[in-house]
């Protein structure tokens, strides 16, 4: 759709929207393609709604009957028109936080180049935080040239400037000497510590802290850094919200709610004090400024007795009052990441450059079970964090121990991210009820696939990475999900890459791991809605439901893959009010 098009359609649509503000007003959608993700009635010809809720699904006349004659029209003029779009896995207040800090470019490949980054930013207010200047979204690549980023900021004029920079994997960064000072993680701190920090620091060939740090010592440096208020969580979560309106999503899990922005997550124990983003969600959710609604989840340590979910039960009990806002469950990170230099994801088999190594292997399987029969008695989600395929296995160990002492609890749990999974647990997803959460925007061939892993990473473990395909036709229950700001937030991007596999560098094999386009809409409307415990309220275009909708300038189901790929939002709508483009 050419741009002078495009923009008479949003600016026709922003006047007819205009009539939702009226509460109480029944509105007469039609005139467009429509896929409502309900497998009763997949492709609906009208569909009416009258303030937060929809009233009517079906055919134009029996709709507009049922809405009579009064009711306001809004024509979608050829769109195509989807349930909201759902998220199952992001990390909005963190991404929108993001906003409101400076981003480390991707390909300097020499000094010169920081430099002139890092002039340019000399007086950009969003580069310090009390203190110390801290950058975001590094990409992975520069962790194959510490060297590099010791040369500019362990320079003489950086001996008392603490500096961070913050991996785009939200597992891994680095600090400069002035930074790993104020953290106190110096050699001799290091030679005593647990081992938990001595894996995670690395080290130069002489056996001298390089600055980088992953997991654990990663919550080391960010200990050292004073904790963000709920005032600049609120702007980010707006920030973070107006960009997943933009994209047609409505809804999502916060898989991290009871922490707050750069607070220690790894070998972190939160309790129930600790309350993280939830204050500022339910405060703006009251305030009506969050157009969304939002499952949060408390970050639970994988090593915690069962009697941390009471804990989560008294959070529970007070932040899911707001109906767009709830506490439903946990968030346990099952392992690491799978790439040079980390290497935290737990393989069956040892890391090829790290003989004898395959991850943490600390986890004491008895309390875990107790841990997670626990969750699932309280009728809480339990999501995991899962890389690597003993990780995978570990998590539906849990559930099937949880099941086995609970019976069937009716909790839909799941596991995410999912790059390795062995043949053997791919049946056990739909016989455990457990949901695959899948960032498959990652699912092309790039450095993370490839550079990253190749020759590290057992070649038998490589051959089926993310294998969205093998659990499609295991019955798993597939859920999109973008782990934002890790990636872009953009469903259409992950989509185009699921089906494809295509990659910057081309097509990630095999092609039998490639997925349906009409499964991916699946994934990001009703299935995601189960995954997020919110199915009977949102996910598909239903009588009952909530009044979220996004209309898209082509009909998604049809057009050619590419052409999916850069679909434009025309609108989003979040109970019966439009919210993108802003009013």
């Amino acid at each position: 759709m050419k741009f002078s098009k495009l923009f008479l359609v949003c600016a026709l649509a922003a006047t007819s929207l205009s009539a939702l503000a009226q509460q109480e007003t029944k509105t007469f959608i039609y005139g467009g393609d429509i896929y409502s993700a309900d497998p009763k009635n997949p492709h609906p010809q009208a569909v009416a709604i009258q303030g937060r809720k929809i009233i009517a699904v079906g055919s134009y006349q029996d709709v507009l009957q049922q809405t009579g004659p009064d009711a306001a029209r809004l024509d979608l003029k050829g769109g195509y028109l989807l349930p909201g779009l759902i998220d199952s896995h992001a990390h909005v207040a963190y991404a929108g936080f993001q906003t409101v800090t400076v981003s480390f470019p991707d390909g300097m490949k020499d000094a010169a180049a920081i430099e002139k980054f890092v002039a340019d930013n000399k007086n950009n207010p969003q580069r310090d935080l009390n203190g110390v200047q801290f950058y975001s979204n590094l990409n992975l690549d520069y962790w194959n040239n510490i060297p590099l980023l010791s040369a500019v900021f362990n320079a003489p004029e950086y001996k008392n400037t603490p500096v961070v920079l913050a991996g785009s994997d939200a597992h891994t960064g680095w600090a400069n000497q002035a930074m790993l000072r104020k953290a106190n993680l110096t050699d001799e701190v290091l030679d005593n510590t647990e081992p938990g920090i001595k894996s995670g620091t690395g080290l130069t060939a002489d056996g001298k802290i390089n600055g980088f740090v992953a997991e654990g010592a990663w919550d080391y440096v960010l200990k050292a850094i004073p904790p963000v208020d709920d005032r600049k969580i609120a702007q980010g979560i707006l920030a973070g919200t107006q960009e997943m309106n933009r994209f047609g999503i409505t809804a999502w899990m916060d898989p991290i709610s009871n922490v707050r922005p750069l607070a220690p997550v790894f070998n972190a124990h939160p309790g129930r004090e600790d309350e993280g983003l939830l204050p500022a969600y339910t405060a703006l959710a009251q305030a009506g400024k969050l157009n969304a609604h939002v499952t949060g989840l408390a970050l639970v340590n994988i090593h915690s007795t069962p009697a941390v979910i009471d804990d989560v039960v008294a959070l529970r009990e007070k932040f899911s009052h707001t109906p767009d806002v709830r506490l439903s469950g946990i968030k346990i990170f099952q392992d690491g990441v799978i790439e040079y230099p980390a290497q935290t994801a737990k393989l069956s088999e040892a890391y090829l450059n790290r003989p004898g190594y395959s991850g943490d292997d600390t986890l004491d399987k008895k309390q875990f079970c107790q841990l997670i029969a626990k969750v699932d008695a309280e009728h809480l989600i339990a999501h995991f964090h899962a890389i690597g395929d003993r990780a995978v296995t570990e998590a539906l160990d849990g559930i099937a121990c949880a099941r086995q002492q609970n019976g069937d609890s009716g909790i839909l749990h799941s596991i995410t991210h999912l790059e390795v999974v062995s043949p053997q647990s791919l049946p056990r997803f739909p016989q455990l009820n457990v949901a695959a959460s899948m960032q498959l925007l990652w699912a092309g061939k790039d450095a993370a696939s490839t550079a990253l892993i190749d020759g590290k990473v057992p070649a038998p473990l490589l051959k089926n990475l993310y294998p969205a395909g093998d659990l499609y036709r295991h019955h798993a229950l597939i859920a999109g999900a973008s782990d934002w700001p890790v990636s872009s937030p953009n469903p259409l991007l992950a989509i185009y890459t699921a089906v494809t596999r295509m990659g910057e560098m081309g097509e990630l094999p095999p092609a039998s791991e490639k997925m349906h386009r009409e499964a991916m809409l699946q994934a990001y409307t009703l299935n995601a809605a189960k995954v997020i415990g919110r199915d009977k309220e949102i996910g598909s275009i239903e009588p009952g439901k909530s009044a979220d909708l996004v209309l898209f300038d082509r009909n998604l189901e049809k057009v050619s893959i590419e052409k999916l790929r850069d679909a434009n939002v025309v609108w989003t709508m979040f109970a019966g009010k439009q919210v993108y483009p802003p009013q």
